[in-house]
């Protein structure tokens, strides 16, 4: 493209879309500009205390992102600041943005939130980001100075507002700064708003304090929050024993100021509240859902509603509530219901938490107009199903709740999806090279060790259940421990400059971090142990969280043994530690995709329209994958004149190497350098593939269902069959006139626990599709939830105002399917007649879900050494955070191969992997500073054991007659270090020293 001239990008927004997007880029050698209008990054999330499904600690994930900030990375980050205006066209836009200083001395302001109710024309507003709302005030969303904002420009001139001040903290004076910025492109994250519950009066949120939304519990659940992490009600602080959630709040009703469309995260949301307050604070508290229809659509996340349900004890009420009051004497909180047959109920409750649902900022459409791009009907950014991040400007992308409601893999997904495209729009960057600014390494030798044990309380559950003083006081007089304290905070760049101050006062030359794992902060504590002059190997973290306080939450006495045993050993093993030196190793500049479909092709050329060399594997004799059997995507256009455009582009561009008939046969390497075998055609032929990053997306398949006398009769097809007659215009005849369609065939049982995710709306969309050209015929849809998330509600309500019966059943009660000649019949139960119906269909049709290619998957997973879920799909490296990458570094993954995804969804999630693959290639090499195998020459006897053992092929018998271990090869499995009869191998940071040092440091506290 001629008009490529930036290598800047503009990201507006910096929750954490924007963040991963900017972090993408800037991994990728682009200079990011990340804008916000709120004092600080992270948007909604760091009120977040938990994610579903695993449950982990927010911040945990959170801040080792937003600590990437402070590396050798190029990304301004400019809070309280706004876009005006842009100019151009992509590869050379220019943005005007206007930075609005806080006009409030954080010294002097008490956070009363008087300016806030005062202001006119909302001038001043409390913005998300720090804290939530003091003990005392349950309705403010934050009640720290800094998370205030004043927009001077709403203020008319009038400043009457000031006198409530009573701090005279407001300054006006202050200016804001406008500058323009030369970028090549934009990317919008601008996030969504809560719905307020206010506006609803039958809740009765404004009414009854201990009414509150589902943001405002979560901060009563977190340690960092109101009351401390003490649970406890708003109204009088004690802790509540029955606890009822609402559905659905602001969501699903035609009823202004509600939204039609589902808000998708709210039932997930419920769901890890009510499991979080029984798990961690009372296991005897009554905890309820009320709801329409529960829609836990992501990957194992109907696994985790089975289990709140029938493990956790969850209670779970579908109904629409109406209306809440209280009772007077008693002080409970009183939920009015219409149960499913249609009868009047009531709940007594100690508080209610409220579902809010997302809706679109109240500055969408200025900032659209700025833009230049379109909305749609609910003034979220507009897309396509085959161009998911693309808004309707070229060089101007969109991500996460920007887009409408989604939970953060979506919203990771689509930044990294994003941040390809936007690539592609820069001149290709010159590469880089992670050459980081570290002072020189202390030499140590002859010195004594001296060990300092730094304690904290990561996400807010340790403290809680281990007694750091004991912990503290038994280490402070352990022999070889000469500093322990404890650091709140410790992950936080103040906590970790104040180690690093405590290291440099006190001459520690080893470290011991006791908190969460290795996995999840670890880079941070080794960069920053390394800045001060330390040598890595000479930092060990201490998990004592998830090996320790999660385990033995109910035995804290036990939990305070362990840490001080784990902490001790830790010790140990530091001070016998050695240096370990890196080295930097060449990153091979081409990628490998392993399946055609549209989620690899979308990955091919995305990687290729940016210089990249991609061989491009697809098993089949034709690319387009299962899309090439799809006739509508599920918004209704066409699917096959756009795969066709794909396969032409992939086929004519001069970077994309296809090869058909194809299977992958071995795998080795490792990022940067990977060797893949590859055998193609009739006759088998055989090549080795050199390339630095691998994709795979060989997506899934539909299952074939045994249930329902499907193959028994003609009449009985699938939603993909039902689409090809369809497509056919078949079925005009009298084939549709009595249509009837099962959910859930051959999902959500024992063999396949997971939802199918789509089928919801495959069948949504056919059924509108018989509707259009046959308005007269009869359709029954037995269902057990329809999961029609953000604008699939307003298809779902669509066909129910064109006369679609929707009857639900129970898994216990499922439809019966007979045949008696050549008259079929189907059973069932209509839970509001409470009778049982048989209708005689002249169509059925079974919603059946993407499967995993089982002899595919498993093969690959072997192959490239990955793991799989119990329903055979991969697994990637962390499902939240990471939902493209695999734990193979430079590995990365796609499309149906993970978990059944629409077009719009394996379109995303091929660039979202592409993006993520040229945060590698920008490198020129890499560091590696990870153990490897050693070998003591003078100890080997060239036995040949190692060579033999292990399972990469590294060793070999040099020229000088002993074992030698690459270390650009070696993994650091230590198969090679156990079987070495001669112990003639050592692996760093694993020594016999360093074992036998914890070993007896253990068997200490023990005897």
């Amino acid at each position: 493209m001629d008009n490529k001239k930036a290598n800047s990008v503009l990201v507006v927004g910096g929750g954490i879309a924007g963040i991963k997007a900017s972090l993408d880029l800037a991994e990728a050698g682009r200079k990011v500009y990340i804008i916000d209008s709120s004092p600080s990054l992270g948007g909604y999330l760091p009120l977040l205390d938990r994610q579903f499904p695993t449950n982990d600690c927010q911040i945990c994930f959170l801040s080792p992102e937003l600590a990437k900030t402070g590396y050798e990375l190029d990304i301004e980050v400019l809070p309280l600041t706004r876009i005006n205006s842009l100019e151009g066209q992509k590869g050379e836009f220019t943005a005007s943005i206007t930075t609005q200083p806080r006009y409030i001395d954080v010294d002097k302001c008490t956070a009363c939130g008087d300016c806030v109710d005062a202001a006119p024309g909302g001038a001043v507003s409390f913005t998300p980001g720090l804290d939530h709302r003091s003990p005392t005030c349950m309705r403010y969303p934050t009640a720290t100075p800094q998370a205030f904002a004043i927009d001077k420009e709403k203020l008319n001139g009038e400043t009457e507002w000031t006198k409530v001040c009573a701090a005279d903290a407001i300054d006006l004076e202050q200016k804001a700064v406008t500058r323009e910025v030369e970028v090549g492109s934009v990317i919008l994250s601008t996030g969504a708003e809560l719905f307020d519950p206010s506006k609803l009066d039958q809740l009765s949120y404004t009414r009854f304090p201990d009414v509150v939304t589902s943001l405002e519990f979560e901060r009563i659940m977190s340690a960092a929050g109101p009351t401390g992490g003490r649970f406890a009600r708003p109204s009088d602080g004690k802790e509540p024993k029955r606890i009822g959630w609402v559905q659905c709040v602001g969501s699903r009703s035609v009823v202004e100021p509600a939204k039609p469309y589902c808000s998708s995260i709210c039932c997930m949301f419920a769901m890890k509240e009510a499991a979080w307050a029984k798990e961690h604070f009372a296991d005897d508290l009554d905890a309820t859902v009320f709801y329409m229809d529960m829609r836990p659509m992501g990957k194992d996340y109907e696994q985790y509603y089975q289990r709140v349900k029938n493990e956790l004890d969850v209670n779970f009420i579908r109904c629409r509530p109406h209306t809440v009051t209280r009772d007077n004497e008693t002080g409970e909180l009183l939920l009015e219901y219409l149960d499913p047959e249609g009868q009047p109920q009531q709940a007594r409750l100690d508080m209610l938490v409220l579902a809010t649902g997302f809706v679109a900022p109240c500055d969408a459409r200025a900032t659209a107009d700025v833009l230049g791009i379109d909305l749609d009907a609910y003034n979220f950014v507009a897309t396509e199903d085959f161009a998911p991040v693309a808004t309707s400007k070229p060089g101007v992308y969109a991500c996460g709740m920007s887009l409408g409601p989604r939970d953060i893999p979506d919203s990771i997904m689509q930044a990294s999806a994003a941040a390809a495209l936007a690539s592609e729009d820069l001149d290709a960057p010159a590469g880089i090279s992670r050459e980081e600014q570290y002072p020189p390494e202390k030499d140590l030798r002859g010195e004594e060790a001296k060990v300092g044990v730094f304690l904290s309380d990561f996400g807010g559950t340790v403290r809680n259940v281990i007694d750091f003083g004991l912990v503290i006081d038994a280490l402070g007089k352990q022999s070889g421990v000469d500093h322990v304290e404890e650091l709140e905070y410790l992950w936080t760049a103040d906590g970790i400059a104040k180690m690093q101050a405590v290291i440099e006062e006190k001459g520690l030359n080893r470290v011991v971090v006791a908190g969460c794992s290795l996995r999840a902060h670890g880079p941070i504590f080794a960069d920053a142990v390394r800045k001060t002059g330390l040598n890595k190997a000479f930092l060990e973290l201490t998990n004592i969280r998830e090996q320790d306080a999660w385990v033995h939450g109910n035995d804290p006495a036990v939990a305070t043994t362990k840490a001080i045993d784990l902490i001790r050993m830790s010790v140990a093993h530091v001070r016998a530690a050695q240096p370990i030196y890196p080295y930097r190793q060449e990153i091979g500049h081409t990628a490998m995709v392993v399946g055609g479909g549209v989620a690899g092709m979308s990955a091919a050329l995305s990687l290729a329209n940016q210089g990249v060399k991609v061989h491009l594997i697809e098993r089949g004799k034709e690319l387009g994958g299962m899309a090439m059997k799809l006739k509508r995507s599920l918004d209704g256009s066409p699917v096959a004149p756009k795969v066709q455009a794909m396969i032409e582009a992939v086929k004519g561009h001069d970077q994309i190497e296809v090869i058909s008939e194809a299977f992958v046969v071995d795998h080795s390497g490792e990022l940067g350098a990977f060797k893949t075998g590859v055998q193609s055609g009739p006759g088998l032929y055989y090549q080795e593939i050199e390339h630095g990053v691998t994709i795979l997306a060989t997506g899934a398949k539909a299952y074939e269902p045994t249930e329902y006398l499907y193959g028994q009769d003609l009449r009985i097809l699938t939603q993909y069959q039902l689409e090809e007659l369809l497509a056919k215009g078949d079925g005009s005849d009298d084939t549709l006139d009595t249509v009837v369609m099962i959910q859930c065939v051959g999902s959500r049982n024992e063999k396949n626990p997971s939802c199918g995710r789509i089928c919801c709306r495959s069948a949504v969309k056919n059924i509108n599709w018989i509707k259009e050209f046959k308005p007269e015929a009869q359709v029954i849809v037995l269902y057990r939830d329809m999961r029609m998330p953000y604008t699939g509600e307003d298809d779902y309500r669509r066909a129910r105002e064109d006369g679609v019966l929707f009857v639900r059943y129970e898994p216990e009660n499922p439809p019966q399917v007979t045949k008696d000649g050549d008259e079929l019949s189907v059973g069932f139960t209509d839970p509001i007649l409470g009778q049982q119906l048989v209708v005689n269909p002249s169509a059925l049709v079974l919603s059946v879900p993407q499967v995993a290619v089982d002899e595919d998957t498993e093969e690959l997973a072997s192959i490239f050494r990955l793991q799989r879920n119990d329903t055979g799909f991969l697994l990637e490296d962390n499902i939240k955070w990471k939902p493209v990458d695999s734990p193979v570094p430079g590995l990365f993954m796609a499309g149906s191969v993970l978990a059944p995804k629409s077009i719009n969804e394996a379109v995303t999630q091929g660039l979202a992997s592409a993006g993520r693959a040229l945060t590698v290639l920008a490198q020129h090499s890499k560091t590696k500073d990870t153990p490897v195998a050693k070998v003591i020459p003078e100890y080997c006897a060239a036995c040949l054991v190692c060579v033999r053992a292990c399972p990469f092929d590294v060793p070999f018998i040099n020229a000088d007659g002993y074992s030698e271990i690459d270390p650009s090869l070696c993994q650091g499995c230590g198969i090679c270090v156990a079987e070495c009869p001669a112990k003639a191998i050592q692996l760093q940071g694993y020594s016999d020293d360093q074992i036998m040092g914890a070993t007896d440091a253990l068997l200490e506290g023990v005897l």
